[in-house]
């Protein structure tokens, strides 16, 4: 106390007289004396409060120096030596039969011990849970009971641990990370969402060092913070219904994952805002950002500087990387309200050419805040809305975005300008910079109203409704429980109805402006040979291999286009050059995430190409009078492809598809391989469709069965087992063509002695 009151009175001394605050003095008691006798007296939180109540005053790195310096200086006293030593084998004994039934009471004995030798028993307990991942979930529950000082200390040896030489923090396979690393990280995670009052602000400093040195294996505690406190989590294994849902509302998507139907929003709001607040605290650094394009950079530079034995060790590092950025990204952009992202983030122009950010990336980044512009003439509808009622041409110059009073407005005009510098001035002869900026900022939510999923969740909202009236439980906790599950329910029924309707209307608003805008998006390209080239280039690649939901939008996008009758836009053209062209370089270079996300896109295309022949009278109502099925390209309003000439070309397509894939799952390099298997395992719910193409990749299939890696045996079988159940829907050659191929007959083989 009177150290705390020295504190304020030199520091308003100080202040007056323009000399520094005499902070030394306070920070010598604090190491000297208080702290190491704090081992020697009986535990006593009220000490603890106390001390704590002096420490508070001083920064964190003062803070962490201190209690350094008391775990060195105090190695040589015997008596505290002695204190140590007791502390180290009470807590053992402790922790060997702490559980869940008597958490408790034992819980509060560990806290005992933690308030009279808080840096012992702190490490000793953070030791054990980096060995036993079990303890994670009731060493974070007994912690209730410890002081401000003990969570302070917690995390200054959580911080150390992670800076400790010594351990590798990659196990020697190079792939995964170390186990103790993983159990410090969810360790971490759990226990920052459930005790609120953690300073996270030095774990996040932490971080963005070792990011500016080039490494990044401790983003997987961030990873962990933001699944559990955020709820935010990015997966690559979703079902059918979950990738539909993600084309939804927030609370479409959250409703139909795994980790969204039994969320707590009451305690998820809290701890949302903290770790938001210690990303971008009011008076001090703030984090976030930097944070961001760090993340971004190391993406980057994991390709760069690899210096892993095995390409398939990249991959993993990459993936890694890239997962935690697209959680990171979605966090801040639902957590950080849309005016004050707009704020923080860089110019466009910034992020490309000053943090040296991939465009891909930089639109993941900067697409927040291109939804923000508004028309000059005073519109309240924000871009991509139509807000021109009267169907007039709308002019991109008109539209602006307001910075606050540090920063000065931008154009849209400015903003093209921007974007026509990011690519080579060649790619501009099959590409305009309206349809670039338009692909790379829209989203899957502007094209796509998912009705069937939002319909499937109401009607499974009101079914968990009639199981709770049909409760006949009549006690008081029941009834008081029921009271409150009704209500939430009702409220998430009310949610979706509201979204569903204003979803509808967001798509239908969007569409009218692609509609008038979509004459002048390739009109003035002048090679419209090169148009599909360049924009699967510039445009479809990149951003198909971003994620799960941007494969499912690229295809969309494609089908947007052809559906609205985009001039110079070639849609049979588009498809051929991907498959013939293009899949099998993509297939071979790609990581392992990337080719899962790549199969994804080629699943939506051939859906949609499919779709388009199970009919004669499906065809020629949605591609017959398009321009995207001219025969030539220059002339949109040309002769039309036949129907005959498209199963043909379908049936050119199915070939290559099973010729690409044969070659890759018959290469010796692995990553190939892996890739292929990868792609069929996307793509077997509707490829192949011809028992020729199908037996022809169940041989190469069965090959790999055998294969004496692992996890290629793994993949193959799983393969093998979905090919093996759609065998029975395979057709013949003849009935893919439906009489419109010239199929030439197969010449006997002569038989031996004739």
């Amino acid at each position: 106390r009177v150290l705390k009151v020295y504190h304020a009175s030199s520091k308003e001394s100080a202040r007056t007289a323009g000399v520094m605050s005499p902070e030394s003095q306070v920070e010598e008691a604090l190491g000297s004396c208080l702290l190491p006798s704090l081992q020697l007296i009986p535990a006593n939180p009220a000490v603890d409060m106390e001390i704590w109540g002096v420490l508070s005053l001083l920064p964190y790195e003062v803070r962490y120096r201190l209690y350094g310096e008391w775990e060195k200086d105090t190695e040589q006293n015997p008596i505290v030596l002695a204190a140590r030593q007791t502390a180290k084998l009470d807590t053992r004994r402790l922790l060997k039969r702490l559980a869940k039934e008597n958490l408790k009471q034992l819980g509060r004995m560990v806290a005992k011990l933690a308030h009279a030798n808080p840096m012992t028993v702190l490490r000793t307990i953070v030791q054990q849970v980096e060995a036993y991942r079990d303890m994670i979930n009731p060493v974070v529950d007994a912690f209730k009971y410890l002081t401000q000082l003990e969570y302070d200390i917690l995390q200054y040896i959580v911080i150390e641990r992670l800076a400790q030489g010594g351990r590798e923090k990659v196990k020697d396979d190079g792939l995964n990370l170390s186990d103790w690393l993983q159990c410090l990280a969810s360790f971490w995670g759990h226990l920052c969402k459930k005790h609120l009052s953690m300073e996270l602000k030095c774990l996040f400093q932490y971080i963005v060092n070792q990011l500016k040195k080039g490494l990044g294996t401790e983003l997987v505690v961030l990873e962990e913070l933001i699944q559990q406190m955020a709820n935010v989590q990015y997966t690559e294994n979703m079902t059918d219904e979950q990738v539909d849902a993600m084309a939804g509302s927030e609370t479409l998507r959250l409703q139909s994952s795994l980790f969204g139907s039994t969320r707590n929003y009451k305690v998820l709001n809290k701890s949302t805002n903290k770790l938001r607040d210690s990303l971008l605290p009011k008076d001090e650094p703030k984090l976030a950002i930097p944070l961001l394009l760090l993340i971004a950079q190391h993406r980057s530079k994991i390709i760069i500087n690899a210096d892993a034995t095995y390409i398939k060790m990249v991959s993993e590092q990459f993936d890694r990387c890239h997962g935690i950025l697209l959680q990171y990204a979605e966090f801040l952009s639902s957590a950080v309200a849309p005016s004050t992202y707009v704020q923080l983030i860089p110019p466009l122009e910034d992020l490309v050419y000053k943090y040296h950010i991939e465009p891909d990336v930089a639109f993941l980044i900067y697409r927040p805040v291109m939804r923000l512009f508004k028309s000059a003439n005073g519109g309240e509808a924000c871009w991509p809305l139509d807000d021109n009622e009267e169907g007039e041409s709308v002019s991109y110059d008109e539209m602006i975005l307001h910075g606050d009073s540090s920063q000065k407005s931008i154009m849209w005009s400015d903003l093209l300008n921007t974007i026509r510098t990011i690519l080579p001035a060649k790619a501009w002869n099959g590409l305009s910079p309206e349809l670039y900026a338009t692909f790379w900022g829209l989203t899957l939510y502007d094209l796509n109203f998912p009705k069937d999923r939002y319909d499937a969740e109401i009607k499974k909202l009101h079914e968990n409704l009639k199981q709770l009236e049909d409760n006949s439980d009549n006690s008081s906790i029941a009834i008081s429980r029921r009271k409150k599950d009704k209500e939430r329910i009702q409220d998430l029924l009310d949610k979706l109805n509201n979204e569903s309707d204003k979803h509808q209307q967001h798509v239908i608003s969007v569409l009218q402006r692609l509609t008038r805008e979509k004459d002048k998006w390739l009109s003035s390209s002048p090679d419209a040979l090169k148009i599909n080239m360049e924009f699967l280039q510039r445009c479809i690649y990149p951003r198909c291999v971003l994620s799960m939901q941007d494969a499912v939008y690229c295809a969309t996008f494609v089908q947007m286009m052809h559906s609205l009758g985009t001039p110079f836009f070639n849609t049979v053209n588009h498809i051929d050059v991907f498959i013939c062209k293009t899949l099998q370089p993509m297939i071979c270079c790609c990581t392992e995430y990337e080719a899962g996300r790549l199969g994804r896109f080629l699943h939506e295309t051939l859906k949609m190409a499919y779709h388009w022949k199970s009919d004669e009278s499906v065809y020629e109502r949605e591609c017959g009078n398009k321009p995207g099925f001219a025969v030539y390209f220059r002339f949109p309003n040309s002769q039309r492809v036949s129907y005959p000439q498209f199963v043909k070309v379908h049936w050119k397509w199915s070939g290559r598809i099973t010729k690409v894939l044969n070659q890759c799952m018959e290469s010796k390099e692995y990553m190939e391989i892996r890739n292929a298997l990868i792609v069929l395992t996307k793509i077997t719910s509707i490829f192949p469709v011809m028992r020729k193409s199908g037996i022809n990749i169940e041989k190469r299939v069965a090959k790999l069965k055998g294969d004496e890696r692992e996890d290629l045996k793994v993949l193959a079988t799983g393969v093998a087992a979905a090919l093996a159940a759609r065998k029975s829907s395979w057709v013949s050659e003849e009935e893919f063509g439906m009489g419109h191929l010239d199929l030439k007959p197969v010449p006997a083989k002569p038989i031996a002695g004739k």
